[in-house]
C-alpha cells in the first residue's frame, strides 16, 4: 500500500484543513505530465524537469517510474474501495445508488487518475497489474452486492457482467459532458440516471431504482455539493 494519507498536512489555524506535502505535489505533476505526454512517452530526464528536481533526486521520492503509476492507480481504487465502506449504511436502493454516486463523484477529485487506470494500465509490471486486478475485483464484488441487495434478478455469470460493464463505463465517464455546460450536479445526474437506467434490466422493479428525483439528493460521502 502506498503512504497517500500521510501525504497532507493540517494547516495553521485551520484545524482539518489539509495542504498538500511536498511528495504530493510531486506526484501531482508526474500525473499531470503522465496524462498530458503519455506515460510511455516520459522519460526520466523529462519526468525530472517537469517535477523541478534532479534526475538523481527522482528515485529518492520513487523507486522507479512504473512503481509511481502503480501508486497513482493503486490511490484511486484505494479511494473506491474506501467509497463503498462509507456507502455501507442506509435503505437498500439508497446503498446502490449511493456507492454508484460515489463513484461518478471521485471523478471530480481523481479524474488523471481513472485516466492512468484506463489508458495506462498496460504500462505496469505483471505484478502489480495483479494486485490492481485484485482491489478491482475487491470493488466490483461489493457493487454486485448491492445489486443483489436491491433485487437484482438472473444468473450471475449475467449480474458479474454487468457489474463489469458498468464499472468499465463508469472509470470511462464520457468526455462529451466535460464541453456540455452543464453543472457539477446536472452532470451528475445526467450519468446517475444513464447507469441506473442501465441496470434497470436487472433490477425487479427498475422504475425505483431509475428514479432521478431520488439520484440527484445523494452526495458523495465527505464532499460538499458545487455548481
Amino acid at each position: 500500500m502506498n503512504t497517500k494519507r500521510s501525504l497532507t498536512s493540517a494547516c495553521p489555524g485551520e484545524p482539518g484543513e489539509a495542504v498538500p506535502s511536498r511528495l504530493e505535489q510531486i506526484r501531482e505533476k508526474a500525473l499531470e505530465l503522465f496524462a498530458e505526454r503519455g506515460f510511455a512517452e516520459v522519460g526520466m530526464r523529462e519526468l525530472a524537469l517537469h517535477l523541478g528536481i534532479g534526475a538523481g533526486s527522482v528515485y529518492h521520492h520513487f523507486a522507479s517510474k512504473e512503481q509511481l503509476l502503480f501508486e497513482l492507480i493503486e490511490e484511486l481504487y484505494e479511494d473506491l474501495l474506501d467509497a463503498a465502506l462509507l456507502t455501507e449504511t442506509g435503505v437498500v436502493h439508497g446503498r446502490l445508488q449511493a456507492l454508484l454516486w460515489a463513484h461518478i463523484g471521485l471523478h471530480e477529485r481523481r479524474g488523471l487518475h481513472f485516466l492512468m487506470a484506463e489508458r495506462e494500465y498496460r504500462c505496469l509490471s505483471p505484478q502489480h497489474q495483479g494486485q490492481i486486478q485484485q482491489m478491482r475485483q475487491r470493488y466490483e464484488e461489493k457493487l454486485l452486492a448491492r445489486l443483489l441487495e436491491a433485487g437484482a434478478s438472473g444468473s450471475l455469470a449475467v449480474l458479474k457482467a454487468t457489474v463489469q460493464g458498468v464499472v468499465a463505463w463508469l472509470n470511462n465517464l464520457p468526455a462529451w459532458l466535460d464541453q456540455s455546460g452543464l453543472s457539477r450536479a446536472q452532470r451528475q445526474e445526467v450519468i446517475g440516471a444513464i447507469v441506473l437506467g442501465s441496470l434497470s434490466g436487472v433490477l425487479k422493479q427498475p422504475a425505483a431504482a431509475a428514479d432521478s428525483t431520488t439520484v440527484v439528493t445523494l452526495r458523495v460521502p465527505g464532499a460538499s455539493p458545487r455548481g
